[in-house]
Formats: C-alpha cells, sequence, structure tokens
C-alpha cells in the first residue's frame, strides 16, 4: 500500500513520524511519503519519500492547496495525519478522486492547546478556544480511524466517536537509537540537561532554581548545564532569559536549540540524572511526557513533576521520583540523596534501563501499530 504522512506541525525527521511509525512501515513493504509544510525539502530517505514545502506563512486555503497536490502525485491509499488541518485536504483528495482511501487522525496533541492560543489577547481565549474545538472535532468526523498515543486524550474522541476503530499507540523508542553509557555520577562533577520549549510553564524557572541551589549548597561540586531548547515566544524569552545570568562560577552552562532526532540523543545520552519540573497544570497533568521514556533508555533516574499521565502509565517509582515542581529544597535533596547513597543511584540506573528493554520500547508495539494500519488495506 501506498501511505502517506501529513504533517503542519512536525518537521519531517520528527521521531515518531519518520524513525518509529513511517520507518516500520516501509521495512515491511509499504511505499511511504512524509509531506510537512514546516520546511522545503525534497529527498528519497531509507526509502522513503520526503516531499516538503516551506508553509508557515501560508493562508490555511494555500497550505491545504500544497497538500492536497502532493496526495494527488503519490496516489495514496492510507493517510495518516497529525493535525486536524491536514484532515481537510486528505478528505478533498478522497472526493475529488472517489478513492477508497482511509484517513487516520494520529492524536498526540491537545486541540487547541495553549501554545494555540499564546498569540491572542486573554479576553479572545475562550472565544478563540470554542472556535479550535469545533474544528477540530469536524475535522476528526472525517476520519476514518485513530492513533491515540496516550490514554487521556482519547477519552473524548471515543466518547464523540463510539463507533470508529483507534489503536494506541504510545512514545516507546525504538532501542536500535538509543545507546546507554554506564553511569559516571562522581561527587565532584553533576551533568544535567534541560530540553524543550523553553518556557516558565515548561518548568525552566524551576530548573534553574534547582541548578542555582545546588550551586550555593555544594560549592566544590562543578554542575554542567546543557540547555537544548528554544523559544516560541517573546513574552516566554522575557521571562527565561534573566534566570540564566547567574555569578555561580560552579556552574557551566552549554547551549543548543532545536536539534535532529540522532543529534538530541548524542547530546543528552551523558546526563547524570534528567530532570522535568513542568508546572501543574491541566494539559500538562493529561499529556505524557515522550521525553521520560528516553530517558529510560538511556538508563538514568528521573525527577518529574507529578502528573496524573505518569502516575498511571509508567513504574516511576522503580527509578525515580514524582515531585511539585516548585518545591525546589527537596529536588535538592533527593539529588543530594543520589550522592549520598551510590546504590540508590545505580538502582536506579539499572531500573529504567531493564524497564525500557522489557517494557517501553518500540518493539513491544511496532507489530499492533502495523497490524492496525494492514487492517484497512481490504477496506
Amino acid at each position: 500500500m501506498n501511505v502517506s504522512f501529513l504533517t503542519s506541525g512536525h518537521l519531517p525527521y520528527d521521531d515518531r513520524i519518520f524513525y518509529h511509525m513511517a520507518k516500520t512501515l516501509s521495512v515491511n513493504g509499504h511505499k511511504v511519503e512524509i509531506v510537512s509544510s514546516k520546511t522545503a525539502s525534497l529527498e528519497l530517505s531509507d526509502g522513503i519519500s520526503i516531499n516538503c514545502f516551506e508553509g508557515d506563512n501560508l493562508s490555511k486555503k494555500n497550505k491545504t492547496g500544497l497538500f492536497y497536490e502532493r496526495l494527488k502525485r503519490f496516489c495514496p491509499d492510507i493517510i495518516i495525519c497529525s493535525e486536524p488541518l491536514t484532515i481537510l485536504p486528505a478528505k478533498r483528495y478522497r472526493r475529488i478522486n472517489h478513492s477508497r482511501v482511509s484517513i487516520i487522525y494520529d492524536i498526540t496533541e491537545w486541540y487547541p492547546s495553549t501554545k494555540n492560543l499564546a498569540t491572542y489577547k486573554p479576553f479572545f481565549h475562550w472565544i478563540i478556544f470554542f472556535k479550535l474545538f469545533t474544528f477540530n472535532f469536524l475535522a476528526s468526523s472525517f476520519a476514518d480511524a485513530f492513533i491515540f498515543g496516550e490514554w487521556y486524550k482519547s477519552r473524548l474522541y471515543k466518547l464523540v466517536f463510539p463507533f470508529k476503530p483507534y489503536a494506541f499507540v504510545t512514545y516507546y523508542p525504538d532501542l536500535k537509537y538509543i545507546i546507554s553509557t554506564k553511569p559516571s555520577m562522581i561527587h565532584e562533577k553533576l551533568k544535567l540537561i534541560y530540553s524543550g520549549r523553553i518556557s516558565m510553564e515548561k518548568g525552566f524557572g524551576n530548573f534553574i532554581r534547582v541548578v542555582t541551589g545546588l550551586a550555593d549548597l555544594f560549592k566544590d561540586l562543578v554542575i554542567d548545564v546543557k540547555i537544548i531548547g528554544w523559544y516560541e515566544s517573546d513574552k516566554d524569552k522575557k521571562a527565561c532569559e534573566p534566570l540564566l545570568k547567574t555569578n555561580r562560577k560552579n556552574i557551566t552552562l552549554s547551549f543548543a536549540g532545536r536539534l535532529t532526532f540522532n543529534d538530541y540523543i548524542d547530546q543528552i545520552k551523558e546526563a547524570d540524572i534528567f530532570l522535568d519540573l513542568r508546572k501543574q497544570v491541566f494539559e500538562n497533568h493529561h499529556s505524557l511526557p515522550i521525553k521520560l521514556f528516553y530517558y529510560a533508555a538511556l538508563g538514568r533516574p528521573v525527577i518529574f513533576s507529578d502528573l496524573k499521565s505518569i502516575r498511571r502509565d509508567v513504574d516511576i517509582e522503580k527509578f525515580g521520583f514524582l515531585v511539585t515542581p516548585d518545591e525546589t529544597d527537596r529536588i535538592i535533596k533527593i539529588i543530594s540523596g543520589y550522592f549520598q547513597n551510590r546504590n540508590l543511584y545505580i538502582e536506579h540506573c539499572h531500573n529504567a534501563l531493564l524497564l525500557a528493554k522489557e517494557k517501553y520500547n518500540w518493539e513491544n508495539i511496532n507489530l499492533e501499530f502495523l497490524k492496525f494500519i494492514n487492517s484497512f488495506s481490504s477496506r
């Protein structure tokens, strides 16, 4: 079968789209194309066609038109859409070409999310929310099936569309891309990572407070901090940038922006402990962090905000701690505990890697994904 991935929010080499779903389909005999409106590129990579365009500054009409033109040339049997906007050209292609093509909506994000509303004045948030919410479910009605990345994001769709088929394909990594290293944390040096969108809501302020608190408490400890992230608004930059102006001599900072999938894995693999201290708001509570499973696969302890999604789906107590994200003193105490109890640190490293190998990996779910896609071949 010909399978087309459409995305207006992700780059073509997105880990879920390219490295997991598309590669699984390609190696199992399907012809695959990825179309993204985030960058202009035309190439063949590992047998997968990358046929993208730069659409961020285009109108929705022009953007959907370019998606449609690529569908018309590729002639897919199945179209997997990552956002509601991309369902519209998929529906148009099916209607105009009288095709029996199946449209699958891969739902991994809240829509609308706080990010969708960020550019509007607070007064208009509820109006815009209702408009986007209505659009999302109208577009969803045109899909033949759903793929859900996590349980919480599935509930409303299953309620509104109880008879549409669906599959759960969560965010487990393919371990062949990840090489874990032997734990090397020592008393003299601590390596920490912040990755993702740089914002207070995503916990950047909480992270920096922990780092500076550790630096003040342990004067002889060199803290090597690597920040892999980006600002999505001037508001985020204005709030977070002053926090980087630390005068602690035992903190070293290095920066990287958005990285390719392989470069990202390479950059984070040397961290001693992973922290993610995002705020405990509704969207975060009900979103399962993708990076958590990559951290486990690297065999390192994690300290995460106490979120409902993590409590439901991850045995995190076996390789880390859930915390109230602004309880800086407690988080510093937990990290200090790893220094004082080397056996606990090694145990959590071992458990993280064991869980990744036995449970949290793509090999455990890729056959179910493939079976679900293949089920549409006879329709």
